[in-house]
């Protein structure tokens, strides 16, 4: 009956991350490129031989990993210049105090001092560093564009070329923020020259699809929900059966 109760608990909580998962995708749905997150579960054969043998639990065989889609969100039309969206691979690579982010959210603007920058204030990078525009004083009369490889210009000055990187195992990047990815050398970072187009003007939106992630909370509250109820369900019963072995 112990047994019993520990089983269904168990086969609870990887619903109850899944739930939280699923909130968080809903909680960014309007995050600019935002990345939904899902987890996956696996049994492995050995669960019963580790509990067996090697005095392991039920927890011992089952595998719990979150990952995170790259799938692609629509492309928004705002009009802002500095408002850039990736068509297809790629992140944009910003500086911050923590070392280097890569990002799909395109949200920027321009410091007084040249620099553009994301809302929290960090340095878009381009191909040779910094990515800084020269008198700055006089660009409220120049048209900054910005064309499908990245290439900057003010007026018809060229500016610097928008580093746009991708990674040949997606795997090993790390969500540290609702936009931010960081990696380790694993990850086999490479520069992109082409299989990208930079839409001036645009930005990506989040790639979570409300009725897909609604359908499955209700999926997975009602799992939950059951072995919510067979946990109770059984901890009467013993509880019953304690008062029974008490007369």
């Amino acid at each position: 009956m112990i047994k019993g109760i520990y089983t269904s608990a168990v086969g609870m909580m990887p619903n109850k991350l899944k739930i939280d998962v699923i909130a968080n995708n809903l909680a960014n749905i309007a995050t600019t490129g935002f990345k939904k997150d899902n987890i996956f579960i696996r049994i492995l054969d050995s669960a019963v031989l580790d509990v067996n043998k090697n005095g392991g639990n039920e927890l011992s065989g089952l595998l719990i990993t979150e990952y995170t889609s790259f799938d692609q969100g629509n492309l928004k039309q705002t009009g802002n210049p500095l408002d850039l969206a990736i068509n297809g691979n790629g992140f944009f690579v910003v500086q911050t105090p923590e070392g280097l982010r890569y990002t799909r959210n395109g949200n920027f603007t321009l410091t007084s001092d040249g620099k553009i920058v994301n809302s929290k204030g960090h340095v878009l990078l381009g191909v040779g560093g910094e990515i800084k525009l020269p008198d700055i004083a006089r660009l409220k009369d120049v048209e900054i564009k910005v064309n499908k490889n990245g290439e900057i210009y003010a007026g018809d000055k060229f500016v610097g070329k928008i580093k746009v990187v991708w990674f040949n195992d997606l795997t090993k990047l790390k969500k540290t923020s609702s936009t931010y990815f960081s990696t380790d050398e694993g990850a086999g970072e490479i520069e992109l020259t082409d299989g990208f187009e930079i839409y001036q003007g645009f930005l990506e939106e989040s790639n979570v699809d409300a009725v897909e992630e609604l359908v499955r909370m209700i999926e997975a509250s009602k799992i939950y929900e059951s072995g919510y109820k067979a946990v109770q369900h059984q901890d009467e019963t013993l509880s019953k059966a304690n008062e029974l072995g008490k007369l």
